[in-house]
């Protein structure tokens, strides 16, 4: 996609819904690019197997512009019987326009009305912005774990505990 075209203008109609096998390769080249600006963002990324395989058995939920996949976020479980959100992203040139609550919102939703357990994620302190996000939609424990990825890489992990239980 033209990139100058997709900032300036507004997408006709985006495509909210959950992942399809044809979209695991579009998320993997998303996986690749959004984490751009990230201080670690040759470790971000996930292989397109991984990604094939939990478009399968994970809840992942994608934005299309038309063919393309601008956003995608993926819960999966663990053996602590609780899913960890293990990622949101959204491609750089489509934030900004609610595109990450709103895959937020279909995944909770289906959360919340299918497995009804807890989930976790993890955020960067420093990122005040996404730590507040994660608390107005009901994730409300925070525990600070220092070096929780390498020495030097600190997280919150924030809990949201089940939902109509």
């Amino acid at each position: 996609m033209d990139r100058t075209a997709a900032q300036n203008s507004q997408p006709v109609r985006l495509y909210f819904g959950r992942a399809q096998a044809k979209d695991f390769l579009g998320i993997a080249d998303l996986d690749r690019h959004a984490w751009s600006d990230s201080r670690y963002a040759e470790c971000i990324p996930d292989g397109e197997h991984v990604w094939r395989v939990w478009v399968d058995g994970a809840f992942v939920f994608v934005a299309r512009d038309g063919a393309e996949v601008v956003g995608a976020i993926v819960a999966f479980p663990t053996r602590q019987e609780t899913l960890f959100v293990h990622k949101v992203m959204v491609d750089k040139w489509h934030r900004g326009r609610g595109i990450g609550a709103r895959l937020f919102n279909l995944l909770l939703e289906d959360i919340d009305a299918s497995v009804r357990t807890s989930c976790f994620l993890t955020v960067d302190p420093a990122n005040h912005a996404a730590v507040q996000r994660y608390e107005r939609i009901g994730f409300t424990e925070r525990q600070y774990v220092a070096g929780y990825y390498r020495d030097d890489e600190d997280r919150y992990v924030m809990t949201r505990p089940a939902v109509g239980g």
